[in-house]
């Protein structure tokens, strides 16, 4: 799990890449955002029973989970 992940450390760049990204950011490394998106969807089912396997997780997926009603 998420929490299982040991502590990283961040470190910024002083140079930028005009190619990369709109940003000109340079990644070096996003293994720490890996836990993100599921930590996400599982407050979402927390919060709401309904289990989204594909992302993005949007209002039309949550929807389509909901019980039809009597």
């Amino acid at each position: 799990v998420h929490a299982d992940v040991p502590h990283q450390e961040v470190a910024f760049l002083d140079e930028t890449d005009p190619i990369s990204s709109p940003m000109k950011a340079k990644g070096i490394a996003e293994l720490g955002l890996c836990g993100v998106a599921a930590a996400a969807a599982n407050a979402i089912y927390n919060a709401t029973g309904i289990r989204v396997r594909d992302y993005p997780i949007t209002l039309d997926k949550l929807i389509k989970g909901l019980p039809e009603l009597s």
